[in-house]
């Protein structure tokens, strides 16, 4: 989860601050989906039954 938090947190500085680069846009996006796929890889094998 905090994969996806900093990566919506970069996105909103980068919305408030004026930056549009694709550079730390395409970072933002990557740390949200990566940070979407690790939890879930996480919820699915990180239980113990």
């Amino acid at each position: 989860m905090a994969l996806i938090v900093i990566g919506v947190l970069l996105l909103m500085v980068c919305k408030l601050a004026g930056w549009q680069s694709n550079a730390e846009l395409l970072i933002g996006l990557a740390l949200v989906v990566s940070g979407y796929f690790l939890h879930v890889w996480l919820q699915k094998y990180g239980q113990k039954y």
